[in-house]
């Protein structure tokens, strides 16, 4: 390997560990911010869309979809805004180490979705790592009644990041990525939007936010979602798909030092949690370790 071809390499994979670090400090500005759950990630899907359309416009590059298309995509949207509202819920529920663990279900929920999407078998050891990972969030959800919803809230934002995770993979085969971006967060603050306003919480107060709030609101938007997506974008045409899968694995990881460093004794958890937390982090390490020896 050429010294040029090693160095640019080790850029794009410093680049990836950076970019996943800012994915895991996601859940460190949804707890700093205080404003609900929906209203954040209203507000995170309306300024992280529209700083999307605006780096593509600069580039003359914003692409014409059919209204099929549209539909197609607004609907991948629409699991967006429910995993990112129960994610962030799940945090104001419980904490950043809860949430992000759970988030770690992710890969499982994918490996039963995908058979059932594109019509292939089943792997067994994708249910050997279902079964250590469902080992794993029973030993957490023993640990302490205290977070129980926040745990059932984590879960659920797993199942639909995984529901998105996998539709979007087949969106990507035929569209541009930062176009798939723009329209899935246009489409999921529009549907947030409409769901509050029938709530009736669209009042004056609704647009009332601290300056502390909005500056977090436009880190959260602008760097931790519109800059993360196009620098993960590309960074993947240089990594293999098994050195991007390992770092995304090491989110929560890298989400959870993170949150005890900042929060300090109400981020440390229990023995019990932390066994459960190595279950589910090492299956999942261990199933990309498993695909990668396969292919």
């Amino acid at each position: 390997m050429s010294s040029h071809k090693f160095s640019t390499l080790t850029k794009n994979l410093f680049l990836m560990h950076f970019v996943v670090i800012i994915f895991g400090f996601t859940g460190i500005l949804g707890k700093l911010i205080t404003l609900n759950a929906i209203p954040l990630v209203f507000w995170r899907t309306l300024i992280g869309g529209v700083a999307i359309y605006i780096w593509l416009k600069l580039r003359g590059k914003v692409s014409k979809k059919s209204f099929k298309e549209l539909a197609q995509i607004s609907f991948v949207g629409l699991l967006v805004a429910i995993h990112w509202s129960t994610f962030f819920a799940s945090i104001k529920a419980s904490n950043v180490s809860v949430a992000l663990t759970m988030l770690a279900l992710s890969p499982m929920f994918v490996g039963f979705l995908e058979p059932l999407i594109f019509r292939r078998k089943l792997d067994w050891r994708e249910l050997l790592v279902a079964f250590i990972v469902l080992l794993g969030v029973a030993t957490i959800f023993s640990f302490d009644t205290t977070y129980h919803e926040g745990i059932i809230l984590g879960i659920i934002s797993a199942f639909f990041a995984s529901l998105f995770a996998t539709l979007n993979g087949v969106l990507i085969k035929s569209h541009d990525a930062s176009n798939i971006s723009l329209v899935e967060l246009i489409s999921a603050a529009t549907v947030i939007f409409i769901f509050l306003l029938f709530r009736g919480d669209i009042t004056s107060s609704f647009f009332v936010i601290s300056s502390q709030d909005w500056l977090l609101i436009a880190i959260l938007a602008i760097i931790a979602t519109s800059f993360a997506f196009i620098a993960f974008t590309s960074v993947m045409k240089v990594l293999t798909p098994f050195t991007t899968s390992v770092a995304v694995n090491l989110e929560p990881i890298y989400a959870i030092i993170l949150a005890v460093l900042i929060f300090g004794e109400e981020e440390v958890m229990s023995t019990r949690f932390y066994l459960g937390a190595f279950l589910i982090l090492g299956s999942v390490i261990l199933n990309t370790f498993l695909k990668k020896r396969e292919s």
